[in-house]
């Protein structure tokens, strides 16, 4: 008795395990043939295969600077975000071919998800098969569709800076970091480049502003002035070394032209440096 009720439920546990199984079959059953069938997946293997290359994420672009300081005040005055723009610089030729490179990656995801959106517009719901429910078809189709689409390459940076100083006796340790991801790399490079232009311009200009500063139109300002220091009175007659001065200072904007331009003796023109003095 016990043989056959032990028969029985083996009997039942088969039952209910095909009952479980058989759904699955059919289903995996349905996605076959709907992969193997659907003009619409053919299409978009077609446009992976195009794509699939030059749309792989990159890996993500890591740096680290470290910079120590000497003493407590150097450390409060540390500025980190120059130190890290300093740092980008170092390597610009090579973090601008990494960036560029990430966003070749997404120019080209944008080109191909132009062409995805055609062929799913054109090509889901043109197919179907007998042996699949037309409804159940089209619902697994779409699925696949955007199962198999290629995966959008995300730029992905991971850049630091710290700077840290540590007491003599080691009593102290401080510490402040600064982290960039991709957009804020872009950005901080793009920036580091401006500021260096920009430096480059105010060099040239300057340069430019003392090249106009000619014999002749020293002799001049000299001749109007009377060869006498406008601040003291000192002339060349008592031996004073007279200059020409920009009223204006041609790092803060100064023209080198006679309006802006001054006698003054050596002691004078010292003690003005690059101030402005009315």
């Amino acid at each position: 008795m016990s043989s056959d009720l032990a028969f029985i439920g083996a009997i039942c546990a088969l039952v209910a395990l095909a009952g479980v199984g058989i759904p699955l079959l059919i289903a995996q059953r349905n996605r076959r043939i709907v992969a193997e069938t659907s003009s619409a997946l053919a299409a978009l293997h077609e446009l992976n295969g195009r794509y699939a290359a030059s749309v792989m994420p990159l890996p993500v672009i890591t740096r680290r600077y470290r910079a120590t300081t000497t003493s407590k005040s150097a450390f409060d005055r540390f500025r980190l975000r120059e130190f890290l723009m300093d740092a980008l610089l170092d390597e610009e030729t090579r973090l601008a071919f990494d960036i560029d490179a990430r966003l070749e990656r997404m120019r080209r995801y944008s080109a191909y998800t132009n062409e995805l959106t055609d062929v799913g517009s054109r090509s889901i719901g043109r197919s179907g098969d007998r042996r699949v429910n037309p409804e159940k078809y089209s619902r697994i189709e779409r699925r696949l569709f955007h199962k198999e689409m290629l995966t959008a390459p995300t730029p992905v940076a991971t850049v630091a800076a710290v700077v840290t100083y540590t007491s003599p006796q080691g009593r102290n340790s401080y510490r402040r970091d600064l982290a960039w991801g991709f957009v804020e790399l872009r950005a901080g490079l793009d920036e580091a480049r401006r500021q260096r232009a920009a430096k480059s311009t105010s060099e040239y200009l300057r340069r430019r502003e003392r090249s106009l500063l000619t014999p002749k139109l020293r002799t001049d300002i000299l001749r109007r002035d009377g060869s006498r220091c406008r601040i003291c009175g000192a002339s060349a007659d008592t031996g004073a070394a007279l200059h020409v001065d920009h009223i204006v200072p041609i790092s803060r904007g100064g023209r080198t032209e006679p309006s802006n331009l001054q006698t003054l003796c050596q002691s004078c023109n010292l003690g003005k440096s690059n101030r402005f003095v009315g």
